[in-house]
């Protein structure tokens, strides 16, 4: 499941049959006389798609209700996120191209012969699986800070991250302070690491209500549900189009024109020129900027230091909504599970 962009590929119109703009960056010779009009384009719609759907995976869950650890509280716990992607699902680009961004946008298993990726990935992952090691503190005046490390299975993808919030009613617990349910607002910003294709990153700010439930003075359950807001910033790194064709080989490369600033090359194509039609083919997707609005739904379990908590968080709205332009994924959602120890 590891991403691979470079396969989301728009053909430029007028080609012979048989031929891609990969089939002519490794054969010139194949279109004379327009080899270099034939340049690879990328798919921004099944980019922007694949990327949002990534994002809602590997973003702030506020995973917690509103009442925090308290003022020198601390829970070190492990979190299990399962969430539903449109695995299946076909993205249109401006051009009329349909693309299973998910099967051509994704690396399958390899050949147990050579080793080697399949061009398709025929079953992705319907949902995707989100480990992390988190850790909560409480601080005075009702904050928390959060720190979070996770790994998407299947692949090569960790999360990096953070979360702060207030619970300005902290300390209410008689009178009526205490019948009214506890209220915190914060937010959190996570980070993708280990692929040099794209950078993403998901900022959430939300807001919950919950109220803790003492059961024979033994353990406390506390639902909660909540609001978030979510938004999504991927931003592609330059992605090689042909990554079977060696640009810089191909043309022979001696450095570029003094005056133009052009790759020189001392290979040509008859009819065409200096062999460096292939540069034209290392592009970047456009930036995906999308926003979601999601339901917070959860419970958490508490026995003396044991912590147990699980979650619902979905889409309220169609995400396609505010992202009419590009986005075309339908709604998304995460079950998550955690269990940890309460100092």
């Amino acid at each position: 499941m590891d991403p691979a962009p470079e396969r989301l590929v728009l053909q430029p119109p007028g080609l012979g049959a048989g031929q891609t703009c990969q089939s002519i960056a490794a054969n010139p010779t194949s279109a004379p006389g327009a080899a270099a009009n034939f340049p690879c384009g990328p798919d921004n719609i099944a980019f922007a798609n694949l990327i949002s759907e990534l994002g809602f995976a590997m973003s702030p869950d506020a995973f917690h209700p509103a009442r925090t650890t308290g003022f020198g509280g601390f829970i070190l716990s492990i979190e299990a996120a399962y969430t539903k992607i449109n695995a299946d699902a076909f993205s249109t680009a401006t051009d009329g191209t349909k693309t299973q961004y998910w099967h051509t946008g994704t690396r399958g298993p390899t050949d147990p012969t050579t080793k080697a990726f399949s061009s398709v990935n025929n079953s992705p992952d319907s949902v995707l699986q989100v480990y992390s090691l988190r850790a909560r503190k409480g601080l005075p005046l009702g904050f928390e800070v959060t720190g979070a490390l996770g790994y998407l299975a299947n692949s090569s993808l960790w999360m990096l991250g953070a979360d702060v919030r207030w619970a300005p009613f902290e300390g209410f617990r008689t009178g009526a302070g205490g019948i009214l349910p506890d209220l915190s607002v914060g937010g959190g910003v996570r980070t993708t690491m280990g692929t040099d294709k794209f950078s993403l990153t998901t900022v959430g700010l939300d807001a919950q209500l919950s109220k803790p439930i003492a059961i024979a003075s033994s353990f406390t359950l506390t639902p909660y549900v909540g609001f978030q807001r979510l938004w999504v910033f991927g931003d592609s790194a330059v992605v090689d189009f042909t990554p079977n064709v060696d640009a810089v080989d191909q043309c022979g490369y001696t450095g570029p024109d003094p005056v133009s600033g052009q790759p020189t090359c001392k290979n040509s194509v008859p009819g065409v020129g200096a062999n460096n039609a292939d540069f034209n083919n290392n592009q970047t997707f456009a930036r995906v900027r999308t926003e979601r609005n999601r339901g917070i739904i959860g419970m958490q379990f508490k026995y003396g230091m044991l912590h147990l908590a699980g979650q619902f968080l979905f889409d309220l709205t169609d995400p396609t909504a505010e992202n009419q332009t590009f986005l075309q994924s339908t709604r998304q959602w995460t079950i998550s599970l955690e269990a940890g120890v309460f100092f």
